[in-house]
């Protein structure tokens, strides 16, 4: 069964069905919410079908409505140890660096950042709770348990809390480890902002061990892992564009 896509603003989020209802993977920027909403009733997902979130990472455009998702539905989080004290910052990480993959993106996000009010690179804290799962290195039993067959796997290199789902049929859930965002660009499947490379390419060597087929990012359409080993490593951290 393919997932069920709910498009926002700048980002796609996806539903996986798990055995009482659903599992999404992160949410949006905070003034993303009514979309959200909007979005979820078009597809036929009453809100209290979501029971799990899936939380790839802690930045403005993954957890940013972390607070309104779990005030208005019972969700239980799933994330990085790391992200626990990273969301409650309500800062992206600058702590480990980072930058454009080149100076196309670089130009091009400087012009975004300047008119775009929600490219602040902040969202509202967000404290994680007691009932909230945090995985910390590769874990095969957490998501079997809710009746998802799949595993999850750590994947920094676009920042250090990242996780990503890879699902025994194939598909993986990436968040921002990869995307097809922007390829015109010359992103080659990476995200625009990547802190580290070569971390980046174990995450992607450690989906395509998993015998990842089919990935679906964060950003952009889902695209074949094989563009994954087309495109490994292209891009090198001494090559970015440094932002932070």
């Amino acid at each position: 069964m393919k997932p069920i896509i709910i498009p926002l603003s700048m980002s796609s989020k996806y539903l996986i069905p798990c055995s009482d209802g659903y599992l999404q993977v992160d949410t949006g920027y905070e003034l993303d919410y009514p979309v959200y909403r909007k979005q979820l009733a078009k597809a036929g997902i009453k809100l209290n079908e979501i029971k799990y979130l899936f939380l790839t990472h802690h930045h403005d455009d993954h957890a940013g409505f972390l607070n309104e998702l779990t005030r208005d539905a019972d969700i239980t989080i799933i994330a990085h140890e790391q992200a626990n004290e990273l969301l409650k910052t309500g800062k992206n990480d600058k702590s480990h660096g980072g930058g454009y993959v080149n100076g196309v993106i670089n130009f091009v996000a400087g012009i975004k950042m300047r008119f775009d009010p929600r490219w602040t690179l902040s969202f509202p804290p967000f404290n994680l709770r007691e009932k909230d799962s945090l995985v910390s290195a590769v874990d095969d039993q957490l998501l079997r348990k809710i009746g998802i067959e799949g595993r999850i796997l750590t994947t920094p290199g676009h920042c250090v809390d990242h996780i990503a789902i890879v699902l025994d049929n194939g598909d993986v859930f990436c968040g921002d480890a990869a995307a097809s965002f922007l390829l015109a660009l010359g992103t080659r499947y990476c995200t625009v902002f990547m802190t580290n490379m070569e971390d980046a390419y174990r995450s992607w060597q450690k989906m395509l061990d998993a015998r990842a087929k089919v990935i679906y990012p964060g950003h952009g359409k889902a695209f074949s892992a094989e563009k994954l080993k087309e495109n490994m490593g292209k891009v090198k951290t001494e090559n970015l564009v440094r932002f932070f």
